[in-house]
């Protein structure tokens, strides 16, 4: 299971219906093995009709986005909330939908299990649209490498409309009802044909073989950057608010959380103790002077700390001047050098004609005029030769000290930008500071007005106490204030958070874009489920099989005839055949499939439950074969995928794999789903 292929989809761990609050009664089952930790390969859900064995599979479906829950009385009278433990691509996940009337426009999602719910954060996720980028669909399609792929309504058309790719129509794939087992509807082609052409749609997206123009890779990646940068944007926004109304961060908030909560519950011994002790007029006094010496101390403190900062900030006002003034003396001289330059001679002033060489000292004479020079003269003209023009024609060369001075401003600017930068901060935090400030002196006060106020009433206690209201009422107003910022900084975290988690996305959706040219072909891989359709059909036994194959739409073909033309019995197994083919050829070749499969009512019309018209079916060893087939995939190929049933009378091989039994009999527990439901 190293294989991050293998750890694609979608797993069922264990559903929870939560009971209203008045009975405190769960109810539900679990996949899990008999260890209790991982899910069942092979889960079992077996009992007579009637005692909800489909709608443990219907509140799955609910909390993996279906649109409506089980409107059964019992259920509608006993069951609040479905949560739903799932692992999606290896990570375990909860999901929680309300169940009490319509149903939920959100699910609460948590990456954790059902019983660690209070240490993971929660998401919420809406559930429509289906397409929203942001919503529970395409994070469980993400699940499966299948999120943001549109489909178009008219593949054969050049410019067609488009829907995005849902959960929903992914439940066609990986959930075969009863009702559709034999009902000759098994691709839909008697439906809507819209509802038809997705399900083979979602079949070529999952192997890759799907059109490239209907499922444009660049509009999808579009819709996944643009959905990155709008919660980008939102996430910057929510962070800049929160940063005014609380700019002292998640990291302080959390200190002073923790101390107003302490605050909070001494001031409340503090209550008791007093309470206890009211005889005592002395304590309260002691109390209060105690807490006036200390407002008086943190007065002190903060007096000490807005002086600092402001001795600080005036000292480098004097420094932000002094580098201005710099600045202004360089950029003078850098302008002074454009404006005024160096003597350059460049014509004889004799004849005016151009000089070929500039003119030089040469051993102490003028190569222009022949004059004799000093030493001391030479070492000047040298100076002045050097800054002379580097060719004719052609300006003059920055001499050294220029170059020093253009550093020297280039500094000078960005010494200042970091002292401006750092000075902005400190007048910042100044402000902040001059507030601590005036709440400290304005406790000193109040604390100065309470003690002289027991000093002058005739009841010390009953003013000890009045001001113990008044520091509990103050102290329980900054927890709730420091708990408000909390929360906002915890809504910038999930902000970011969503929006690293659609980048993400995106990331996938330009990997997948590289590697858009090396899709499969579809008919190779018609021709694989073709095969395995035929092998599953053996496997279990299909009586007179000859000729098992499906055509390029998909439609089982036994016994050179459509399956339409099949009996009852033949229609069961033929379903049943073409399921697990897509099921298990998606898994063995890596396909984005969810790699989970339900079936519901495997023995209908087979065994003793075979039409009297249709004797090859009335065969109990079909139904033996089906689970021997399944259960001998799941531990080789399929190690990994599950698969989960629902059947009446599961035979005695699948004993263990059982993970409920309802009865319908009030005195053998499990009664059914919903337990106490006897009425």
């Amino acid at each position: 299971m190293a294989d991050d292929a293998l750890r694609r989809g979608i797993r069922l761990v264990e559903l929870k219906l939560s009971g209203l609050a008045a009975t405190r009664r769960s109810y539900g089952v679990s996949f899990r093995d008999h260890e209790d930790v991982a899910w069942r390969p092979l889960s079992v859900i077996a009992g007579p009709s009637q005692t909800g064995k489909t709608s443990v599979v219907d509140f799955a479906r609910y909390c993996l986005g279906s649109d409506q829950h089980p409107q059964h009385p019992e259920v509608l009278a006993s069951v609040r909330a479905a949560l739903l433990e799932t692992e999606l691509g290896g990570i375990p996940t909860t999901i929680e939908r309300s169940a009490t009337g319509p149903a939920s426009k959100f699910a609460s999602v948590w990456e954790t299990t059902l019983h660690d719910l209070d240490s993971a954060r929660q998401l919420r996720l809406p559930i429509e649209p289906t397409s929203d980028p942001t919503g529970l669909s395409q994070h469980l399609l993400a699940a499966c490498g299948l999120d943001n792929i549109e489909l178009p309504l008219a593949p054969k058309q050049t410019e067609s409309d488009t829907h995005m790719l849902s959960i929903r129509d992914l439940f066609r794939v990986m959930w075969l009802p009863n009702e559709r087992l034999d009902n000759k509807n098994l691709l839909f082609e008697h439906s809507n044909y819209i509802v038809g052409q997705k399900l083979r749609q979602t079949i070529d997206v999952m192997f890759d073989v799907h059109d490239a123009e209907g499922s444009d890779l660049a509009a999808r990646l579009k819709t996944a950057n643009d959905a990155a940068r709008e919660a980008g944007r939102t996430a910057k926004a929510l962070r800049a608010l929160v940063q005014e109304e609380h700019p002292l961060g998640p990291l302080v908030l959390e200190a002073d959380h923790a101390h107003a909560q302490r605050e909070v519950a001494q001031l409340a011994t503090e209550f008791s103790r007093l309470d206890s002790d009211r005889t005592s007029q002395e304590s309260g006094i002691t109390q209060l002077r105690q807490a006036l010496t200390a407002a008086q101390d943190a007065a002190r403190a903060a007096a000490v700390r807005v002086r600092n900062r402001e001795s600080l900030v005036d000292r480098l006002a004097a420094l932000r001047g002094q580098y201005a003034d710099d600045k202004k003396k360089l950029t003078f001289l850098k302008e002074a050098e454009q404006l005024f330059d160096p003597l350059q001679v460049t014509v004889c002033p004799a004849c005016l004609s151009t000089l070929e060489n500039q003119p030089a000292v040469v051993d102490g004479n003028c190569t222009l005029c022949g004059h004799h020079t000093e030493p001391s003269d030479v070492g000047a003209a040298a100076s002045t030769t050097d800054e002379g023009v580097a060719g004719n024609g052609s300006a003059p060369a920055r001499s050294g000290a220029s170059a020093v001075m253009h550093a020297e401003l280039k500094a000078t600017n960005r010494r200042l930008d970091e002292l401006n930068d750092y000075w902005t901060r400190l007048v910042g935090d100044l402000t902040v500071l001059r507030a601590a400030q005036n709440e400290a002196d304005r406790a000193v006060e109040e604390a100065a007005a309470a003690l002289n106020h027991v000093v002058e009433v005739p009841a010390p206690y009953l003013a000890a106490r009045d001001d113990l209201a008044r520091r509990h009422a103050d102290a329980q107003l900054r927890l709730q204030q420091v708990t408000a910022g909390l929360r906002l900084w915890d809504r910038v975290r999930q902000a970011e958070e969503q929006a690293d988690r659609l980048l993400g996305h995106a990331s996938r959706l330009r990997a997948e874009r590289r590697d858009a040219a090396a899709r499969p072909d579809r008919a190779a891989v018609i021709r694989r489920l073709s095969q395995r359709f035929g092998e599953v059909l053996s496997d279990i036994g299909y009586p007179k099989l000859r000729d098992p194959m499906l055509d390029d739409k998909l439609v089982p073909h036994v016994r050179g005839l459509p399956y339409t033309a099949a009996s009852s019995g033949g229609l069961v197994l033929i379903s049943i055949a073409w399921y697990l083919s897509v099921w298990e050829i998606a898994y063995e070749e890596r396909a984005r499939a969810p790699g989970l499969l339900i079936i519901d009512s495997p023995q209908k019309s087979l065994g003793h439950g075979a039409h009297h018209d249709d004797p090859d079916f009335a065969d109990t060893r079909l139904v033996e074969n089906f689970y021997s087939h399944a259960r001998q995939w799941l531990g080789g190929p399929g190690d990994g995928a599950q698969l989960i049933v629902i059947d009446n009378s599961p035979p005695e091989s699948v004993h263990n794999d059982v993970v409920v039994r309802y009865t319908r009999n009030p005195a053998v527990a499990p009664y059914g789903l919903i337990e106490d439901a006897i009425d």
